[in-house]
Order: structure tokens, then sequence, then C-alpha cells
């Protein structure tokens, strides 16, 4: 791909609720392609992804760069990871239905060190932490809020619902701590050793979403949570992030709604481009909600403590509206659009 063989631009310093018997409150509607609305970011006050290496980042930050341009959008990626940040041998169409955005535009994003990085934060307009993993994300937001200047309006957090009920099932699983990385053959590492000793991903959200929480009580700039569930669906690096899973192709296509509750409320699965979506409009909307769930997928666990496993009490998405497409021609759907997530958190 031409435009991203070059080093970038661096700065080194859904509506069926038949089955929701959880929640009379959750709601899906069918999903349009979103709608690029007037820019508020500039180069003057960016837009900062931070956590923009995750599949989710990723995806943040070439909506940004669809909805603003290249040049007001500001990437926090550690340094030994910028010069490979952009793909270099992926031809510009698929960069551009991948990501949804042109490999010209893309290209001219700044990207900066988190530790050299006090410049765009103190200039930014808004912040979008991206990191799919808590204890990351709670270094990410005690690094950088005491960063951000008088110009910031917002800052969005992407947290995870379950962590006011990690001693509940299925989320007590889930918080385990992460074992130690081991190197199996052919160089592969798994996480197979022993305890790491770092916290829950639950633990770790609960503490990013309390740094923000302090750092906001002084400042000018509001906030605001988005939870969400288990993440499936590709990132916009199929093979690279290692997301070519039938799973996951499943839940770009199969899965295509959006379900909001507030505050930590409800389990279940979200996939990441309808994620990505609702984090970068936040930033923007009119009516922005503090503290939600957004889930793709609603379960709810059976039997006493969750022992008999976990049902979908929501239903796939009919055969009707999966027609079209098929991931293994590239063809999936497009993110949830701005003004549907503004109508379903309104009716929340």
């Amino acid at each position: 791909m031409s435009a991203l063989a070059s080093v970038p631009v661096a700065v080194t310093r859904a509506d069926s609720r038949a089955g929701l018997r959880a929640s009379r409150t959750s709601r899906a509607r069918v999903l349009r392609a979103s709608v690029v609305t007037s820019a508020t970011a500039t180069k003057d006050a960016p837009v900062v992804v931070a956590g923009a290496t995750t599949s989710t980042g990723r995806l943040v930050a070439s909506l940004a760069v669809k909805k603003y341009g290249g040049a007001n959008v500001v990437l926090v990626v550690n340094k030994d990871a910028q010069k490979t940040y952009w793909p270099e041998d992926m031809p510009e169409d698929v960069v551009e239905q991948r990501m949804f955005a042109p490999a010209d535009e893309l290209v001219k994003c700044v990207l900066v060190d988190p530790r050299e990085a006090a410049d765009a934060l103190g200039k930014c307009s808004s912040v979008i932490f991206c990191a799919e993993w808590g204890a990351t994300q709670a270094e990410l937001a005690t690094a950088l809020t005491p960063l951000l200047g008088s110009n910031c309006g917002r800052a969005v957090m992407l947290s995870r619902v379950g962590i006011n009920r990690r001693d509940k099932a299925p989320f007590e699983t889930q918080n385990k701590p992460p074992k130690k990385m081991q190197e199996m053959a052919l160089g592969l590492k798994l996480p197979f050793g022993e305890n790491s000793g770092q916290p829950g991903t639950l633990d770790g959200f609960a503490d990013a979403e309390g740094v923000l929480a302090a750092a906001q009580a002084n400042s000018k700039w509001t906030a605001h949570v988005v939870r969400s569930g288990e993440l499936r669906g590709n990132g916009p690096l199929l093979l690279a992030d290692l997301s070519a899973r039938l799973v996951d192709n499943l839940y770009d296509v199969k899965y295509q709604d959006l379900y909001f509750r507030k505050g930590d409320d409800g389990q279940g699965y979200t996939k990441r481009l309808n994620l990505a979506a609702t984090l970068l409009h936040t930033t923007t909307t009119t009516t922005p909600a503090p503290d939600v769930a957004a889930l793709s997928v609603v379960c709810e666990m059976v039997g006493p403590f969750g022992l008999l496993g976990e049902k979908t009490v929501t239903e796939p998405t009919g055969v009707e509206r999966r027609k079209g497409y098929d991931m293994a021609k590239g063809k999936a759907p497009g993110p949830i659009a701005g003004e549907l997530i503004d109508e379903l958190i309104a009716e929340l």
C-alpha cells in the first residue's frame, strides 16, 4: 500500500424484545451506515486516542480519521511501535474497506509516545481511552489525565460490565489474574505460566474508572464510561491481530445489533466495531450518557450461581438482514450510526 509505506508523522516527546427477559429497557434497532458529521476536532484541538494499538483502539482511530481527517487526530502509541503502526503491504482499497478511511488520510495522524504526550493532551478537544485490558487502562488514565488542558471538553473511557459484580458469575471467572506468558514451540508465547501477579481485568477497569472520576472532580471536562461485554468481532487488521476466527466472523455479520443499559448492568458480548463507533460518538453527542453498558449479545447465567452455564436471551440477526454480507469476501456490516446511538441512549 503505497500511501502507508512511508513512516507516519511521529512526535516522540438494535427491535425485537421477545427474548429480553433480563431487561425491559434494552432494545436493538436495525443499524445503518454511519453518517460523517461536522468535525469539532482541529489540528490545534485534536481528538486523542489512547490505547490506539488495541483492536478497538485501531477502529476508533480509523473512524476518527474518517470523521475529522487525519491531521486532526493524535494517537498515543509507544515509540517502538510507531513505525509499524500502519500496515505497509495492504492494498489501498482494502485499507479503506477495513479502516473506513483512505490511506492518504490515515498517515496524517500524529503518533506520540505516552511519555511525551503532554503537548497533545494539553491542547486536545477530547480524549478516548481504548485499552482492552483493565490494568493497562488504569496505567494510561493515571499517566495521561493530569496532562489534559483547559481546552479538553470530554474524556471517554472503555470499561467492562461486571466491575461492581466481581464476586458473581460469570464475572468472578473473568476477573481471574492473568498467567505469565510462556514460550512454546516455534517461539509462540501463550499465557500458560504461573500467576503473573497483575490484577484481574475487572479490578483494573475499576481502578481506571476511579482514576478518571478523581481527575474529573477537579476539572472542567466531563467524564463518560462505556462498558462493554466480552469483546468480539474483528479489528481492522484481520490477520495481524489474530482475529481471523470463525466466532469473530460470525459476530461481525450475524450480530449487528446494539443494546444499551444504564450503569453496570447485564452481561454478554460486544462487537468491537459498534463499540468503537459509540466511544467516538460520545465525544461529540449533545446528550452523552455518563455511564452506560453497550452489548451486541445479551446473556444470562442458568441455574444457581450459574452452574448450568450461560444462555443467550437476544435473538441472532435474521437471515434477511444478513443477506449481502460475506466476511470471506470482505463484505461486512458498517458501524452503527451516531444518530441511532443517541436514539437508543435517550430511551434508557
